[in-house]
């Protein structure tokens, strides 16, 4: 046998090869569909986060503020 010959393909194999990559291509867009919204989910809840985070921060500020030990010691001086 001659192992050189160029093989030729059966159509059912043309059929199926075009099959696997219009599947690989569905499949693939739904792993993008699903990090999309992964990463959209999550930079709205971390910015959600961050701005309940800072409110907390100065509602905590003001707290302090308003009885801070520095400002006793500064009044006995």
């Amino acid at each position: 046998m001659n192992s050189s010959a160029p093989r030729v393909e059966h159509e059912i194999h043309n059929r199926r090869r075009s099959r696997n990559v219009g599947l690989g291509i569905v499949l693939g867009s739904f792993v993008l569909l699903i990090m999309s919204m992964t990463y959209v989910k999550l930079t709205a809840q971390n910015a959600a986060m961050a701005e309940e985070h800072a409110k907390k921060q100065a509602a905590e500020a003001a707290a302090v503020g308003t009885a801070t030990p520095t400002s006793s010691q500064e009044k006995s001086d």
